[in-house]
């Protein structure tokens, strides 16, 4: 059992990663092709709802975190954040509501992350 918790114990951080990545990564990856002569044709819509979508596993796993320590804050940061970056996505872009969602997103899942591990710790003595 401890084994499976730690597994998803990294599921928020993986997830917040996983849409980071699909954001800036899809947008390094086509700057790169762009300059070496490259280019892809991306559905706007399909690459949006993937960065949402693990914006919101992501809350998802700290809505599991809230379950173990009882903390709502990292669940709120985490929902605030996947807020920000559908309503970025979805409704009016702007780069700094973007930016900021990712770091609230980022926020919560750190607080999760740690009282988790407060939790544990206290469950060990």
């Amino acid at each position: 059992m401890p084994a499976e918790r730690s597994k998803l114990d990294l599921l928020a951080g993986a997830a917040a990663a996983m849409s980071l990545i699909a954001c800036y990564g899809t947008l390094a990856l086509l700057a790169i092709l762009a300059a070496l002569g490259i280019t892809i044709a991306l559905n706007e819509a399909v690459w949006a709802a993937l960065i949402v979508a693990f914006a919101a596993l992501a809350s998802a796993a700290l809505a599991l975190g809230y379950a173990r320590h009882r903390l709502p804050w990292p669940l709120l940061a985490g929902a605030l954040g996947t807020a920000a970056i559908a309503y970025a996505m979805f409704v009016d872009y702007s780069r700094a509501l973007e930016l900021i969602g990712f770091a609230v997103l980022c926020v919560g899942v750190y607080w999760d992350w740690r009282a988790r591990r407060a939790s544990a710790d206290a469950n060990r003595s």
